[in-house]
């Protein structure tokens, strides 16, 4: 019946409850959508699933799980003077996950994409090794400063925000 979603006028139709089970039934993917396209899709497509228990809902832990299994490390030799040994930042939240961390296309500052992956808005703190940033901005996706900000930033639930960090000399 679920394939029949747009044409199903009778709610009664539905199911109301699903009674507890070991089953996992997965659509993942569907071409019953009102669109200009085929309702078939041509070659292989590779679905991988990964299922953990939890006690409690934690959403921002969940991202940051679904992160490490997307999006793996790899490992390259190293080039280049040696790392420090700490952290360039530390966040003050759990519930903020960086997206991105890049040098800025003019070489002069950091761009950190910040994402409020708890769903909830949080007040977070950057605390930097150093040197630390002389200057932080709120930036828009040319990167140019838009306006000056301070600790704590201010991330939507759900949200992005991106920074600009000048970094002292």
């Amino acid at each position: 019946m679920a394939r029949l979603l747009n044409s199903q006028t009778n709610p009664d139709t539905w199911r109301k409850t699903i009674e507890p089970t070991q089953q996992l039934y997965s659509w993942a993917m569907n071409n019953h959508w009102g669109t200009n396209h085929h309702a078939y899709q041509e070659g292989p497509t590779v679905f991988r699933f990964v299922v953990r228990p939890h006690r409690q809902g934690d959403p921002a832990e969940a991202s940051r799980f679904a992160i490490g299994l997307s999006q793996p490390l790899v490992a390259t030799p190293a080039r280049g003077p040696k790392p420090l040994a700490t952290p360039l930042f530390q966040l003050s939240s759990n519930d903020v996950l960086v997206t991105a961390l890049k040098p800025s296309d003019d070489g002069k500052a950091w761009i950190v994409r910040l994402y409020g992956a708890s769903g909830k808005e949080h007040e977070v703190g950057l605390t930097w090794a150093s040197p630390g940033p002389s200057k932080t901005w709120m930036r828009d996706t040319s990167e140019r400063p838009i306006t000056e900000t301070h600790d704590p930033v201010t991330v939507p639930g759900w949200g992005l925000e991106a920074l600009r960090v000048e970094l002292a000399k």
